[in-house]
């Protein structure tokens, strides 16, 4: 995540950390005196985390837990910068995930984040369907959705930058992939046809302030 620009001594949280590589990545940048946490769902992943921290000699300064975004384990103001990739679409409540960074967030510090969006309705069968929504693209919403829910979660100066086109054809392919196993006078496939043809699906950067005291 290049517009994170890790630094010694930054306190970071990747939200959705997977297997870990983006927090080992800036446990490396932020040194012995600062923090790279990652939270996850899955237990998996934070095994996998685990095991490559210790393996690379990284394990007092990259830490990761199995947590809930939505609920997060932390005391207020305690990051410089809270990041995710692709979390905030999977989620129920995005409104609460979005407060939730916010509250983890030291003042003057940044939630940064990159997500799957959507330009044009969003086809039922899109959004049903349980592959499509674990795909990042189910739960997408618009863009001006994620950057009303991120000033409402308390952030300011936000930035949005739209990398529809570098991505569009990927998620497109999976939605066709699913679309295809439908039948062919079914209805949601007229639909799901329709909305790539406009388009539909996009992504992009999202970078929010929280006001210093």
């Amino acid at each position: 995540m290049s517009e994170l620009s890790p630094r010694a001594g930054m306190k970071v949280l990747d939200v959705g950390s997977g297997t870990g590589e983006t927090v080992l990545e800036i446990a490396r940048k932020v040194g012995p005196k600062g923090k790279a946490v990652g939270i996850d769902f899955t237990e998996e992943g934070i095994a996998k985390a685990q095991k490559k921290a210790h393996s690379s000699g990284l394990d007092r300064t990259a830490e990761f837990r199995l947590a809930d975004a939505e609920k997060l384990p932390f005391e207020d103001e305690t990051f410089d910068t809270v990041i995710s990739e692709c979390v905030v679409c999977l989620t129920a409540d995005k409104q609460r995930v979005l407060t939730e960074k916010v509250r983890v967030l030291k003042p003057g510090g940044r939630v940064i984040m990159h997500d799957v969006i959507n330009w044009a309705p969003m086809p039922e069968a899109v959004r049903k369907d349980p592959r499509l929504y674990c795909g990042c693209i189910g739960g997408a919403v618009g863009m001006k959705d994620y950057k009303h829910m991120m000033e409402k979660a308390g952030l300011v100066d936000i930035k949005v930058v739209d990398h529809s086109n570098q991505i569009r054809k990927r998620l497109s392919a999976g939605i066709l992939s699913a679309a295809l196993e439908l039948p062919k006078n079914d209805k949601a496939l007229d639909e799901i046809v329709d909305f790539l043809r406009r388009d539909g699906i996009g992504y992009a950067l999202f970078i929010g302030t929280k006001p210093k005291n």
